[in-house]
């Protein structure tokens, strides 16, 4: 393992990839020099109040000694194995302590602890997110090419509890060994065998029925093979494609696949999408959708700081919309992205001037990597207030041109519109975007915020993530907030801003009150000139 810390970036890119809670770097006798992670949250104390201290105050005074030992040892080994001590902290937190040497020519050597969560087993189902894995396998054999397609099983057994998902996931890892197994939803998985291997879906499920019958259990398994390439869809359409049926599949099992239109598979769907070309593109010329907006608030004094503008859209006559993410994605397979992306720009840029605060509207990473986009984008916001639009990234895990995305977050900073990620902590792309892409907030996905208020990965998970976008200059904004409990937790964390039914659910945009005072005072001067 080689680490260059000379940007901070590259530190919080070790620290995401090695999974731990805390990150410090040390000089050779102990003394930290630079310090990351969710030490608020474990110690609390922020992490820069450690720099200067000894590295072995953050560990319980029983276990000094053993540390000390492998301080000791460390500069001789190189690196230190994982080993088990006990934070300074009340619970005296259990962690798993690695270390390591770098040296750079010119520089003294420097020491790098990583203190990470022991491994647990899982006490609940990963959930929707944990489909994330085979999707970005999926996405990456579209873009290269290289065949091969997407298997789906749903499991339905009246007997079936949602605890034993994860047992579920073990048989079918079983059965298809080197297969990419992961649950898209309790009971339902998508598998993605090996390249170059072929693998009979049909007999998988039937295989899983057989080891349920030998449990006990009654169930039957629907499966369904998705290819993942085909001469009539390009790999921008195929990709698409996969991600939403991935969610129909995880909502409504193999039978959604069938009423959103994948019983043919992506291609099928490819083509049924193709059909409504025609009808989408004057939906977004009539503007055929609303915007509701819902406000973002700051999670200290619970001041109101921006809206987003969410879209709804409307009813189009020949299409079944299921909600916003089935028409987003008919537009975006269509090919039809940017033109609904420069439709609710315009559109956010006239409510913004008459708003009582800011507005944050989405732009699809897709869209920002295109340079014509780009061009009829700035030309449009040109002469918009700074500070009066929020930009939103949305898809950040289907970025291929990093610099393009870079040249249009820069443009639009430069215009005083501030530049946000969006989703967060939601796939492996974030933290190599977070790198080259100059942003002003993250956008924590709000999958993690319903377990943030009770201790465990979560929120751990979320402490490291608020202060990796915090030593990255980016103030952190946490959506899907309900309860007073996830608030406050969030807030503890670090986090700035916060989004949720517990603010305020998308709707109107309330008028200004400063320009309702002026249209008054005109009204009222009106009247008297009449009366004159």
């Amino acid at each position: 393992m080689t680490i260059a810390p000379t940007d901070p970036r590259e530190r919080f890119v070790t620290f995401s990839f090695a999974a731990a809670d805390l990150l410090v770097e040390t000089t050779r006798e102990g003394k930290i020099t630079f310090a990351t992670g969710a030490f608020h949250a474990l110690l609390g104390r922020s992490s820069e109040s450690f720099i200067g201290q000894a590295v072995r105050e953050l560990v319980a005074p029983g276990d000094r000694e053993a540390f000390d030992q492998a301080l000791t040892i460390l500069p001789l080994r190189g690196r230190q194995s994982p080993i088990t001590l006990r934070l300074a902290d009340k619970a005296s937190t259990p962690r798993a302590v690695a270390g390591l040497i770098f040296a750079e020519a010119g520089r003294p050597p420097r020491l790098c602890f990583t203190f990470a969560a022991l491994p647990t087993p899982l006490a609940k189902p990963m959930g929707v997110a944990s489909v994330r894995p085979v999707l970005d396998a999926a996405h990456a054999r579209i873009r290269q090419g290289e065949g091969g397609g997407l298997d789906l099983l749903e499991v339905s057994a009246p007997s079936l509890v949602q605890n034993q998902s994860v047992a579920l996931g073990a048989m079918l890892e079983e059965i298809a060994p080197g297969t990419l197994v992961a649950e898209a939803a309790p009971g339902r998985f998508g598998m993605l065998a090996a390249v170059g291997a072929a693998q009979d879906i049909a007999a998988i499920a039937g295989e899983l029925e057989g080891a349920l019958r030998t449990r006990g259990i009654a169930g039957v398994v629907a499966a369904q093979h998705l290819k993942l390439t085909a001469d009539e869809m390009t790999p921008d359409q195929a990709v698409r494609a996969l991600r939403h049926a991935l969610g129909v599949f995880a909502r409504g099992g193999v039978e959604g696949l069938a009423k959103a239109g994948f019983g043919g598979g992506l291609a099928d769907y490819v083509r049924q999408a193709g059909a409504h070309a025609a009808a989408l593109r004057r939906a977004i010329r009539d503007e055929r959708y609303e915007l509701a907006y819902q406000p973002i608030i700051r999670l200290d004094d619970r001041a109101l700081h921006h809206y987003e503008a969410l879209l709804r859209p409307q009813a189009i006559a020949g299409i079944e919309i299921a909600g916003t993410q089935d028409f987003v994605t008919l537009v975006e397979t269509v090919g039809l992205a940017g033109e609904l992306d420069l439709s609710v720009a315009k559109r956010a840029a006239a409510a913004a001037a008459d708003a009582p605060a800011p507005i944050a509207f989405n732009l699809s990473s897709l869209s920002l990597q295109n340079s014509a986009f780009r061009t009829r984008l700035l030309a449009q916001l040109v002469g918009v207030p700074k500070g009066r639009l929020i930009v939103e990234m949305t898809e950040t895990a289907e970025i291929e041109d990093l610099d393009q995305v870079r040249q249009g977050a820069q443009a639009l900073r430069e215009l005083g519109i501030p530049f946000c990620l969006d989703d967060f902590g939601a796939g492996s792309a974030d933290m190599r975007v977070l790198r080259a892409v100059p942003a002003d907030y993250v956008k924590l996905d709000g999958s993690y915020v319903p377990g943030v208020a009770l201790p465990g990965r979560e929120r751990d998970f979320v402490a490291a993530m608020a202060e990796i976008a915090r030593a990255a200059r980016c103030a952190m904004v946490a959506e899907r907030i309900e309860s007073e409990g996830e608030a406050d937790a969030l807030h503890a964390l670090g986090v700035t801003y916060g989004q949720g039914w517990l603010f305020g659910r998308p709707g109107p945009l309330p008028e200004n009150t400063r320009n309702e005072s002026r249209r008054r005072e005109a009204g009222a001067a009106s009247m008297v000139w009449s009366a004159r």
